[in-house]
């Protein structure tokens, strides 16, 4: 505990003999220095000692420039950058590095957006890593905890997402494509490391989570939700959890994707990107239908809805903002109708212009298409509600409008034909005839 009897520190008494020593050697009379004037020639003594020191490097520099061997070495002293960030974190943290194979990566050109200032690698943010990695105790180098070639998937990480092993992120950060590199990771890095890898072994091995084969899960906080359950479920993490230990892991970087090289998955996009993603995705809709693939174009219309769907929970149903959003999906919707009729799914098509309508009950597109989808499935009735709806909307296709309902009449007679047929031929059939001989 500070005292407060005195106002003076051991730091003010040491500073002042230094101030005293300093005034002696300097040819000043410390008695100048008295209890007034103490803060003023301390002052005065850093200025003084501050020009000395100015003076000094500028000699130092002049002397560097005159010598050439000392003006190489300040030039590779100054090409000496800090490391990467990655190679930083690994270096703050004690964590090893050893590369085992260094992969083809090595030879292929570092593309400048990956370049750290001071050299070495620097992925951007949101970078795609898709990689294998192995787990085991150094003691132990025959066993692996975790093996991804083993379980047959490959593991995917964006980084600057805030993963929940943020070493895993650096240590990938560090190495280029086909590298195989070993970590030697610190138990004070492992804290988490055995609850998140728990999900990550359920995954590869298609466990479900807790509760999934008896009911919903409870919401416990994370170590009451452990021992309830008697643990994470594999001894080994369990023992890691109550023994840390320092662990290696070995990863082998499959291939990166750079956020320039493919448009974001949407869980990473912000709101401004998902919106300004949408545009593209109908028009590479509309190339893929005008080629003939339908399939194709499907899937890019409903990327967007999906995209779309996403920026309308966001705002408060009423609102100017999620109206307009609302309507911006009816285009999709007609489109993504289209592609179902022709790939014949009339009913995937019914169901597309049917939600349209529900946002823009007199868009013709929509009705004309349902219309068409209703009269492909025999929904007769309807197909022809839909068609009367429409040349009221637009007198202007009354003819196309007029050809397809003589197209319905003609189904519609044909259906009675067909009817009376079937009726006809159980009324005489030999199962039906009753009289005796």
């Amino acid at each position: 505990m500070t005292s407060h009897a005195s106002k003076t520190s051991p730091d003010s008494e040491s500073s002042t003999t230094e101030d005293s020593t300093a005034s002696f050697k300097s040819g000043v009379r410390s008695k100048d220095c008295g209890r007034g004037a103490h803060s003023h020639c301390k002052s005065e003594l850093q200025k003084e000692e501050s020009i000395k020191l100015a003076e000094r490097m500028a000699e130092a520099l002049a002397r560097a420039r005159s010598d050439p061997a000392a003006a190489a070495v300040a030039a590779s002293a100054a090409k000496r950058q800090a490391p990467s960030s990655a190679l930083a974190y690994l270096m703050h943290n004690n964590i090893m590095k050893r590369t085992l194979h260094t992969g083809g990566g090595s030879l292929a050109p570092l593309p400048d957006e990956c370049r750290a200032p001071g050299g070495g690698i620097a992925y951007p943010r949101e970078t795609k890593f898709i990689f294998d990695y192995r787990i085991r105790d150094p003691d132990e180098p025959d066993v692996f905890l975790d093996d991804t070639k083993k379980y047959g998937k490959r593991m995917e990480l964006y980084s600057g997402k805030d993963f929940q092993i943020e070493f895993w992120e650096q240590c990938l950060g560090t190495m280029l494509i086909g590298e195989v590199a070993s970590f030697l990771v610190p138990a004070r890095c492992l804290v988490s490391f055995p609850a998140v890898n728990k999900k990550l072994r359920d995954y590869m091995l298609n466990k479900g989570g807790p509760g999934s084969a008896g009911g919903a899960p409870k919401h416990t906080c994370g170590f009451m939700s452990l021992r309830e359950q008697g643990g994470l479920g594999y001894p080994d993490l369990d023992d890691l959890m109550t023994n840390p230990k320092t662990l290696e892991f070995i990863f082998e970087l499959i291939s990166v994707v750079l956020p320039s090289q493919a448009r974001k998955e949407t869980w990473i996009m912000t709101p401004e990107e998902k919106a300004n993603t949408v545009p593209s995705l109908r028009k590479e809709g509309n190339d893929l239908y005008a080629a003939g693939k339908w399939f194709e174009a499907a899937a890019k219309y409903e990327e967007a809805l999906g995209l779309l769907e996403q920026l309308l929970l966001r705002e408060k149903p009423g609102e100017p903002e999620h109206v307009r959003i609302d309507l911006s999906r009816v285009p999709f919707r007609v489109n993504l109708a289209q592609c179902q009729f022709k790939l014949k799914d009339y009913y995937g098509a019914i169901k597309s212009t049917t939600e349209a309508l529900a946002s823009d009950p007199s868009n013709t597109k929509a009705l004309f298409r349902r219309a068409m989808s209703y009269s492909a499935v025999g929904d007769l009735d309807l197909s022809e509600s839909d068609f009367r709806k429409l040349v009221t909307l637009a007198p202007e296709v009354r003819a196309t409008v007029d050809r397809e309902l003589a197209s319905l009449a003609a189904k519609r007679k044909a259906c009675k034909e067909e009817e009376r047929r079937r009726l006809a031929g159980k009324l005489f059939s030999p199962a039906n005839d009753t009289s005796v001989s």
